[in-house]
């Protein structure tokens, strides 16, 4: 395996619980490769190659680490765009019923901008952690100037 894949597949066992509804190793992997140059901005770096060599040069842990928070922040925005979708294109389906009632009768339902809020909010964290983590990683890979 390359390291996008090792990286992938950590991502979808631990923060996904394994769960490939939410995500496939190959789509996470795929997501990985692609925002490569995102990372290289970020921290200054040169990690590139090709899915059919398999070969990115050495990715350090840290530069995965913050490769894998990029990926958790992407996650967050389309589930926070995907909740507020779900207001928008709301049904009387009933598939927004959170429960029932009989006595008083009362009818609770999801509310569907607070879940956006949420994952706004975990999307402002996860991004927060990028900046973090690159500020750090690019002190640490510093040169001195002069001896």
């Amino acid at each position: 395996m390359s390291v996008l894949e090792d990286l992938a597949s950590g991502i979808v066992e631990t923060e996904f619980d394994g769960d490939t509804t939410i995500a496939t190793v190959s789509s996470v992997s795929g997501w990985l490769l692609e925002n490569l140059g995102r990372l290289n901005t970020y921290i200054y770096t040169d990690f590139k190659g090709t899915a059919a060599t398999g070969s990115y040069g050495q990715i350090d842990i840290e530069a995965q680490n913050i490769l894998k928070e990029m990926y958790l922040y992407n996650h967050y925005t389309k589930e926070s765009r995907n909740a507020l979708r779900g207001i928008v294109n709301s049904s009387v389906s009933g598939d927004n019923i959170l429960a029932l009632k009989d006595g008083e009768s009362s009818v609770t339902f999801v509310n569907r901008n607070e879940v956006s809020k949420v994952y706004r909010g975990l999307a402002s964290d996860s991004m927060a952690n990028i900046e973090r983590m690159a500020a750090q990683y690019n002190i640490y890979q510093a040169q001195p100037r002069q001896l």
